[in-house]
């Protein structure tokens, strides 16, 4: 997926200017984002994400206007920021259960074959049953993975139809 970004700014509130007239091109290829703490590494990610709007500014991906058609973009674009919330007492089996289930996805046995296949391509099969509290940063990290991938029905790491945006690196699957 190509990006485009150009003239993004955004202040926040507290006047902390996160971003300022940034403009980049990124083709279809891994990028890796990496810079010291306020660069406004976050900022960027959350903006792409459609979780905030910038100042000023225009996002491109793959042809989809970012900053106007935010639901085209969530369907092809997922966020996986460096830390996130988690159940701790759930399993990760049960999670990706309870999620299918809140997406819509009824047939039991659908939804089995997809929890089961994003379990074992995370590798995180063997630990399927115990409580997310104790996993360890990788684990969640892989957890959150197959939590995005379950977004949509019969994901899978290797279908390439997802994209998954890390705090500090694209990841194309």
């Amino acid at each position: 997926m190509a990006l485009t970004i150009n003239g993004l700014s955004k202040t926040y509130p507290n006047g902390v200017m996160a971003l300022k007239n940034l403009s980049l091109s990124i083709g279809n290829s891994m990028f890796g984002l990496v810079g010291p703490n306020g660069a406004g590494k976050s900022s960027l990610m959350r903006t792409i994400a459609t979780l905030q709007d910038p100042d000023s500014g225009t996002i491109n991906l793959d042809g989809i206007d970012v900053l106007r058609q935010k639901d085209a973009v969530r369907r092809v674009l997922g966020y996986l920021p460096q830390e996130f919330g988690v159940y701790p007492k759930i399993s990760a089996l049960d999670m990706l259960q309870h999620l299918a289930i809140m997406k819509g996805m009824t047939s039991s046995g659908e939804r089995k074959q997809m929890v089961d296949a994003l379990l074992q391509q995370t590798n995180l099969w063997d630990v399927r049953k115990k409580a997310l509290s104790t996993f360890s940063g990788g684990m969640k990290q892989r957890f959150g993975i197959a939590r995005l991938c379950s977004a949509t029905r019969g994901s899978s790491l290797s279908t390439n139809r997802r994209q998954v945006w890390t705090r500090q690196s694209a990841i194309a699957f």
